[in-house]
């Protein structure tokens, strides 16, 4: 029997941590969302007063707009030195995603464990007890194999298997509307 390639499940892991951490951000929203809008009805009340408010900011934000002009073109002159600083802020970013990564890899193999009633590799015990378990598990499924079907002798009892086995579909396709049935007549 050739060798099975060991597959890397550290991607299975951190998927499922990246999902349990998502799935534990929801609930935390969920707890904390009723909260958030008990303060909604008074914030509601202040939004005529700060319309007002608004209204007669205006004409001095026009005025403002060409002061802030002109800082936007000494933001466009310091954009060279900004990119200059990008491939640090990538390899700080490669860092920080490879350690979340890491994270979630972690906690999806202690959330995989625990749903297998076990513990973490990190905290497993010694293998001597998993593997006394592991035949007991085996067996039974061994004895639910099904059995094999028998294979046709001839090719014409393969062709008369797949024919008789094959259901034939015809697909009913609508024919295209006339004149008369879309209710115009051609004159």
């Amino acid at each position: 029997m050739p060798a099975v390639p060991t597959i890397d499940a550290k991607p299975f892991y951190a998927y499922v941590g990246a999902g349990d951490a998502a799935i534990e951000s929801l609930r935390t929203a969920v707890v904390t969302l009723p909260e958030a809008f008990k303060s909604v009805p008074e914030q509601l009340k202040t939004v005529p007063a700060s319309l007002k408010a608004a209204r007669e900011q205006f004409p001095t934000q026009v005025k403002e707009l060409s002061g802030q002009f002109a800082q936007l073109q000494g933001q466009i002159a310091q954009l060279p030195l900004l990119a200059s600083s990008l491939p640090a802020q990538v390899k700080e970013l490669q860092a920080t995603f490879e350690k979340r990564y890491d994270e979630y890899a972690t906690r999806g193999e202690k959330v995989v464990a625990d749903l297998r009633g076990g513990k973490a590799k990190a905290t497993a015990k010694p293998a001597s007890k998993p593997a006394a378990a592991k035949p007991t598990v085996k067996k039974p499924a061994a004895k639910k194999a099904a059995p094999k079907p028998t294979v046709p002798a001839t090719a014409a009892a393969v062709k008369e298997t797949v024919v008789a086995e094959t259901p034939t579909v015809t697909p009913t396709v609508p024919a295209p509307a006339t004149s008369t049935e879309t209710g115009t007549q051609a004159s």
